[in-house]
């Protein structure tokens, strides 16, 4: 019979050489075994939902097993964080943010440019700035990669509905050649996945030869 720790071998390809190796294991199987299977449903329902727009019962109970999905998610989320030792960035996420493009812009040459509306919060929900934040580096991350630009623009502000944006663009190839943007391998459905986690959406445009926008769009109770 194998003992415990030959099972763990086989696995995971080598025991765990001590509790922040196990909670880092334990934290990869959770994302990729239970957090992409609600993100997918999550999605599902969205597109399910769209195709039943003329009946409001369908709708509402629609929307109720999105809201338990979504609850879910964020409760799993949150013990992502606790086993990967990660903290929120409650207080000071432009700060955060501008330090973030200030690397990418040393990094990579691209002239970079924050925007940040007067109308942002200064203070955040832990778990919305640390969604936010990962927003923003995997579109950045897509950029230096996908996109050929010389120009990037974030931009932090809010929407006339009470929904908040953070926007990315660049001034790149654009949709011809941007492959990267529309292969999940790649980040669109992780930014994907935390968008939904708060509740919003994120979308995605690209012109071939005028470069690509990311939006991610998010209830303003979200955030505060």
């Amino acid at each position: 019979m194998s003992s415990p720790s030959r099972v763990a071998d086989s696995k995971y390809g080598g025991a765990p050489s001590g509790i922040s190796d196990l909670r880092r294991v334990l934290a990869r199987e959770l994302h990729d075994r239970v957090a992409q299977t609600l993100t997918t449903m999550l999605i599902s329902l969205e597109n399910f939902k769209m195709g039943q727009l003329g009946n409001q019962n369908v709708l509402r109970e629609i929307a109720e097993l999105q809201d338990s999905t979504r609850d879910a998610l964020m409760n799993l989320r949150l013990v992502l964080y606790d086993l990967r030792g990660q903290t929120g960035i409650d207080e000071g996420f432009t700060e955060d943010v501008r330090a973030l493009l200030d690397r990418f812009q040393d990094k990579t040459r691209l002239k970079v440019v924050l925007f940040v509306s007067p109308f942002w919060p200064s203070k955040m929900r832990s778990q919305a700035a640390l969604n936010l934040h990962r927003i923003i580096e995997e579109a950045l991350t897509n950029v230096r990669l996908h996109s050929d630009a010389r120009f990037v623009q974030v931009a932090l502000q809010p929407e006339v509905d009470g929904q908040f944006v953070v926007e990315v663009k660049d001034d790149g190839r654009g949709a011809d050649k941007e492959a990267g943007l529309r292969e999940p391998g790649l980040g669109l459905l992780g930014m994907r996945e935390r968008a939904f986690i708060l509740g919003g959406r994120l979308e995605v445009e690209s012109v071939a030869g005028e470069g690509t926008t990311v939006r991610a769009i998010v209830p303003a109770e979200q955030l505060f």
